[in-house]
């Protein structure tokens, strides 16, 4: 990020607007950490690490779960970036799972593999550690999908602490604080625009309408295909 951005972002966590909203997160959280047995859901995205950063101030023992998405969607360079920020970010109980099933070409192609996985797993963990509250890093700003989910709230043990923040209230927080975040976003934020900037699964056609299995092959065409 160049220092121009820096400076934009930093002056934007001085306004009382940015203020109030780490006060209502914060309250959020601190309200369900009290009575619950919590999990932060961290992707290792930019939601996800400002959100991990302000639990684990409130309440450094919540353990932080991380879905690796297996080489074929997350290059291994990256995801070791992933894993090294969230220690960063103060994750001292840190679990990362994932599935050799997501090592398959087919995964690629079809996005439903990796959901019956994915929630097949968090379903077998959350009754193992006993997890009653999962921290999602979900914005209503991000599109209209999410906000209806957020809204409507119809997965009771999902908490949304950061649900009316803003894409510069996100970037914000990250250099007021100095946290680390994947370098991809260096390649695509000046490009796209900061606010456009997103971090998913690479050459993963569930994103197609997004454009970024294209903006991929162009930016980071070493990654297609890699096991």
């Amino acid at each position: 990020m160049n220092e121009h951005d820096k400076k934009t972002f930093l002056m934007w966590s001085k306004t009382k607007e940015y203020k109030a909203k780490i006060a209502a997160s914060l309250d959020i959280i601190e309200r369900s950490v009290a009575d619950n047995k919590c999990v932060i859901a961290y992707s290792g995205g930019k939601d996800s690490t400002v959100m991990t950063h302000l639990v684990l101030q409130v309440k450094p023992s919540v353990t932080v779960f991380h879905w690796d998405h297996g080489s074929w969607l997350m290059p291994r360079e990256i995801e070791s970036e992933i894993i090294c920020n969230a220690e960063l970010l103060g994750a001292k109980d840190f679990i990362a799972m994932s599935s050799r099933s997501l090592e398959k070409p087919e995964a690629r192609t079809n996005w439903r593999i990796w959901y019956a996985v994915f929630w097949s797993t968090l379903a077998r963990l959350r009754k193992e550690y006993g997890w009653e509250k999962n921290f999602v890093g979900l914005r209503r700003e991000e599109g209209c999908k999410r906000r209806v989910k957020i809204d409507e709230h119809n997965v009771k043990w999902e908490v949304y602490p950061i649900a009316d923040w803003s894409w510069l209230d996100v970037w914000g927080y990250i250099v007021a604080n100095s946290l680390p975040y994947p370098k991809v976003y260096d390649v695509y934020g000046p490009l796209l625009g900061w606010e456009n900037a997103r971090f998913v699964t690479f050459f993963d056609m569930e994103f197609e309408k997004f454009g970024s299995p294209y903006l991929d092959g162009y930016f980071f065409p070493q990654y297609k295909n890699i096991p």
